[in-house]
């Protein structure tokens, strides 16, 4: 089809169902593959076409409602290929140009925003509806099973358990059993010869090939891994610097070296020339690139032509804009911090990133008894968390020092005794972490002083919870809150103004809305701080005390707003205690006086544990549980609905299990001790599945 008839047929249109091909996933794109309407299905080769043409067929899509799948990949590669043709020659045949439109790359950041007139993202409806249960999701782990019944207890759940293949559909052996009996480590590294784990490992996929499949029934002829172009011509390059000068030059016939100085590949304008020739004339890949279009236009179907426009699928091509064009950075600024971070680095004790230095310099400060601690023996994989619980030991009277005898050493100081304060071991967790946090941010500055730039990359669902999350290897969530850090990043750029705004009390104000607690409403209404409440129930101390730590080096007041957020999403009073780093009957405490302050809050809490919490015990730990069918999802204040219809559907059956095991577990004639209770093995099975199902209720 002509040119022009393809553009008449893009003006007359409504909807443009759209999809892409590309050179890596930063790269460039190489074909266009699109849909009008009902009409026949279009594969349009880029570099090959004459500029000028790509560009109005570029526009008169923007001006049209567009229909993807995955928005913030497709329309980025759309404000690349928009933004870097209107710097070209009208009458190029791009792929007779590469070097010259590989140096306008970065000056196309610059260019002008692509906005489509309308959008619909049908990834991002997906997400927000039963097909949610697709993203990642943590491992479902029964703990501590009798080595004797572990086999038997995974063979009768992979019986038991049906759950679609397109959880399972990126394993590398499709035909294995999905749960495993898994080793457990002891905290001397040795392995648990008594009991198991089982386990259930998901790695489902959420791709357009593989909802379609699941949704509409179709058998896709192809997958990507069956046309894609060889991986030796795969590009490399940086999700968070775009470009292909961030990881080589024209100069250096675009190649990409690895620590050795050996080539290891190429920047996209190295390999294109592969990529343009695959999508244009391979018949299997254009095949592929074919059917894109097909399940596009088949899911808007079945999702009953949803209305375009939402919020997130118009965020999605914000996204891609924005992080084509990305943020302003103070780059004197970044490579002052960095420096501030390499002195922090080189004023640790240790080397951070050698496990055996890290658990070296701490055993140091430990007595025999605290050496086989289980803290100190997960430091294998030096956990940022695991430092951060060694950090919060405390002496709490004075005591004698056990590693010397009293002699006197380094832990105590040579005085044979500890003092009342912070542990010796807690004060070097501090300096590790402090080093293993400058690392973090060295790492931050040396990519955005590549990139040149903020090309900030989202999620725009990247959490069960409808959150965003970072994307591309950078995160901008991550990026220290202080003053110091932040004024190192402009944004804008000259020329332009920055404008930016906050909610004042906005999770409150929605509590409000959402709770209708007349203690709240009162406590808003007249300015007294419901952080300072909640903290007065944690920290045992007067309104006024709590206030006074406000902006301090030891502010309590921060701790108590993180904790009020954390309950107003869920949290339970163990996971507040943890958070503001107290014993759990100090989480208990506070958790009970706020409720009795705010009983509109208490009285929803209950009310949605009740809907969700399947497995009741009523008489307390060891008496009869009870099955209640639970809710399959919880309904956002602004209508986002968080579905668990997988979780309960697993919980069932783990229920069913741990009510009445199989006939052979009661025969097994054996005692074990679990959790300091002797059981018998059948019994400890059942606490294993119950401890499960209600972790997974929880």
């Amino acid at each position: 089809m002509k040119s022009t008839t393809m553009i008449l047929e893009l003006k007359k249109g409504k909807l443009i169902f759209l999809d892409s091909e590309t050179c890596g996933l930063h790269g460039m794109p190489v074909l266009l593959q699109w849909a009008v309407d009902e009409g026949p299905i279009h594969l349009y080769s880029i570099w090959k076409q004459p500029v000028r043409e790509t560009l109005a067929i570029v526009e008169a899509i923007a001006e049209k409602t567009v229909i993807m799948f995955n928005a913030a990949f497709d329309w980025l590669h759309l404000c690349k290929l928009h933004t870097i043709w209107s710097l070209c020659d009208p009458d190029w045949i791009p792929e007779e140009h590469i070097e010259e439109i590989a140096a306008f790359e970065q000056k196309g950041m610059d260019g002008k925003c692509l906005k489509p007139a309308g959008v619909l993202d049908l990834l991002m409806y997906a997400r927000k509806g039963p097909y949610q249960s697709l993203m990642g999701r943590k491992d479902i782990r029964i703990r501590r099973v009798p080595v004797q019944l572990a086999e038997s207890l995974a063979d009768t759940l992979e019986k038991e358990i049906h759950i679609d293949e397109i959880y399972f559909a990126r394993r590398a052996n499709k035909h294995a059993p999905r749960w495993k009996v898994l080793d457990i480590q002891k905290p001397d590294g040795t392995v648990n010869k008594d009991f198991k784990d089982v386990v259930l490992s998901f790695a489902a996929a959420s791709g357009l090939k593989y909802l379609a499949e699941h949704v509409l029934g179709y058998e896709p002829k192809y997958h990507f891994s069956d046309v894609e172009v060889d991986k030796a011509y795969w590009p490399k390059e940086l999700g968070y610097a775009p470009r292909a000068t961030a990881v080589s030059s024209a100069d250096k016939n675009w190649e990409v070296l690895d620590e050795k100085g050996e080539v290891k590949g190429w920047a996209w304008p190295g390999v294109i020339q592969h990529h343009i020739e695959h999508w244009a004339s391979d018949g299997p890949a254009r095949d592929y690139a074919n059917d894109d279009i097909v399940y596009t236009r088949g899911l808007y179907e079945h999702f009953e032509k949803p209305e375009a426009n939402d919020d997130d699928s118009v965020l999605t091509c914000m996204v891609a804009a924005v992080r084509w064009r990305g943020y302003r950075v103070d780059l004197d600024g970044i490579r002052g911090l960095k420096e501030k971070a390499l002195r922090k680095v080189k004023a640790s004790p240790v080397q951070v990133t050698r496990i055996s230095e890290v658990k070296r310099y701490l055993q140091e400060a430990l007595d025999d008894t605290e050496m086989v601690s289980q803290d100190v023996n997960q430091l294998a994989s030096t956990g940022r968390k695991i430092l951060e619980k060694i950090k919060e030991w405390k002496i709490e009277v004075e005591e004698d020092c056990f590693r010397c005898l009293c002699e006197g050493c380094e832990r105590c100081g040579g005085t044979g005794k500890l003092k009342p304060g912070p542990h010796p071991a807690a004060i070097r967790a501090g300096e590790l972490l402090e080093a293993k946090m400058a690392l973090k941010e060295i790492e931050l500055y040396n990519k955005l002083l590549l990139a040149g730039r903020l090309h900030a990359s989202f999620k725009v669902i990247g959490t069960l919870s409808s959150r965003m999350s970072g994307a591309d290897g950078l995160n901008p969530q991550g990026i220290k809150s202080e003053k110091t850090v932040r004024s190192c990043f402009p944004l804008s750029w000259p020329g332009q103004q920055l404008c930016a705004g906050d909610f004042s009390g906005f999770e409150l104000t929605i509590a409000d809305a959402v709770f209708n607690d007349e203690g709240l409403r009162r406590d808003l209404m007249t300015g007294r701080k419901v952080h300072a409440v909640f903290g007065m129930g944690l920290f045992n101390m007067t309104y006024e005390e709590v206030l006074a730590t406000a902006d301090t080096a030891n502010d309590l007041y921060k701790i108590a707003k993180t904790c009020v957020f954390a309950l107003l999403y869920g949290a339970e009073p163990p996971t507040i205690a943890r958070n503001a780093r107290l014993p759990e009957e100090d989480g208990i405490r506070a958790y009970e006086r706020f409720g009795l302050e705010y009983p509109g809050i208490k009285e929803e809490r209950d009310r949605i544990t009740e809907a969700f919490h399947s497995m009741k015990q009523p008489g307390g730990l060891g008496t009869q549980v009870y099955w209640e069918d639970p809710a399959e999802y919880i309904e956002s204040f602004l209508g986002f609905r968080r579905y668990f219809t997988l979780e309960n559907q697993v919980n069932q059956v783990l229920f069913r299990l741990a009510n009445k095991p199989p006939k052979h577990w009661k025969d097994a004639k054996i005692k074990v001790v679990r959790r300091d209770r002797v059981q018998s093995a059948c019994g400890a099975a059942q606490s294993a599945l119950f401890g499960c199902a209600f972790g997974l209720q929880a």
